[in-house]
C-alpha cells in the first residue's frame, strides 16, 4: 500500500519561529481534526511554533483507502512530515493518535523531538475495550439512520448522542459528558442530503472486529521526552501501565487528571491545556 496524502489544518502564530519542530496534533478513531477545538491555536500562540491538526486515512476529510490498520497510520504520518518539509516533530495524539505518535517514535525516534500520548497505553488494546469502542461505534451508526434530513448538524449530533446513550450500559453512561456530544461526533451531508459520519464507519468496524491485522505489539525504545496524560475517570486505566510504558519511554512523565475520562482535552480542556504547556516548556 502507499501512504495517504493527510488532510489538515494549520495554525501560524503572528510571532512564529521557523526554525523550531512543528506540533502536530493527531485525533482519535472515528474522530477528526476538529475534535482539538481551538487547542491547536492556544499552543501555536503559546509555543511560537506552527501547528498542524492532522485527519487519519479514513477519517475526515481525508482520502479513504481498504487498507486501515495503526502501523499504516504511522506511514502515513512520517509521509505528511516529508511533504511539509520537517525533519522532526513534536506529536501530540489522542487514543488511536496516540498510539500513531508511539509507534512512529518507537520507529523512527530521531523524527520526534517530543511525544504527548493522550489516555492509551502502550501495549495492543485489550479486546474488552475494543468491544466497547464497537459497541459506541454501533450504537452511533443505528442511531444515524434515524436521523432527519431537515435538522441542522448539532441537532443532529445531540440526537445521535442522546441515542448512544440510551444504549449504553450504565458503568458507561457514567462516563459520557453531554457538553462534549458536539465534540465526538463529525458528520457531513450526502449527495442525497442525509447526514452520514464523516469517518469510513464500515471499514472502521470491521477493523476493530478484526484486532490482530489492527494491531501490532509496540516494540523498541523511545529515550527522548514523552508526557503521558490520561483520565483518571477513563476505562482504559493508562495510570496502572507505567511500568510497561517505561519500557518503551524512558523518560515518560504521567499526568492522571481529576474528573477526566477518555478525552481529557474536551473533559478538561483548561488541565488538558495547562499539562501540555508545563510539559512542552520544560
Amino acid at each position: 500500500y502507499e501512504p495517504v496524502q493527510l488532510a489538515f489544518n494549520s495554525v501560524e502564530p503572528d510571532v512564529c519561529s521557523k526554525d523550531k519542530a512543528p506540533i502536530l496534533f493527531v485525533h482519535g478513531l472515528t474522530a477528526s481534526k476538529e475534535q482539538w477545538c481551538d487547542i491547536p491555536e492556544i499552543i501555536a500562540k503559546a509555543t511560537n511554533r506552527k501547528v498542524y491538526a492532522v485527519d487519519s486515512r479514513n477519517h475526515g476529510d481525508s482520502p479513504w483507502s481498504d487498507v486501515f490498520n495503526f502501523d499504516c497510520n504511522v506511514d502515513d504520518l512520517l509521509s505528511f512530515m516529508d511533504s511539509i518539509g520537517a525533519p522532526k516533530a513534536i506529536i501530540i495524539g489522542h487514543s488511536m493518535g496516540g498510539i500513531t505518535g508511539m509507534k512512529t517514535a518507537l520507529r523512527a525516534p530521531e523524527r520526534v523531538e517530543k511525544l504527548v500520548v493522550e489516555d492509551i497505553s502502550c501495549r495492543k488494546i485489550p479486546q474488552p475495550i475494543l468491544e466497547m469502542v464497537l459497541l459506541y461505534v454501533s450504537l452511533g451508526q443505528a442511531a444515524l439512520e434515524q436521523v432527519p434530513t431537515d435538522v441542522d448538524e448539532d441537532t443532529a449530533r445531540q440526537i445521535i448522542f442522546d441515542a448512544v446513550l440510551r444504549g449504553l450500559p450504565q458503568e458507561l453512561k457514567l462516563l459520557a459528558k453531554p457538553e462534549n456530544a458536539n465534540f465526538r461526533v463529525q458528520l457531513k451531508r450526502s449527495p442525497e442530503g442525509r447526514w452520514i459520519f464523516k469517518s469510513n464507519i464500515g471499514l472502521l468496524m470491521k477493523a476493530l472486529k478484526n484486532s490482530k491485522e489492527l494491531m501490532t505489539e509496540p516494540t523498541g525504545v523511545y529515550e527522548g521526552p514523552a508526557c503521558f496524560i490520561y483520565g483518571k475517570l477513563s476505562p482504559f486505566l493508562v495510570g496502572l501501565d507505567e511500568e510497561n510504558i517505561r519500557k518503551h519511554f524512558l523518560n515518560a512523565k504521567m499526568v492522571g487528571i481529576d474528573n477526566a475520562a477518555h478525552s481529557v482535552h474536551s473533559d478538561c480542556p483548561r488541565k488538558f491545556t495547562d499539562a501540555l504547556l508545563n510539559f512542552l516548556r520544560a
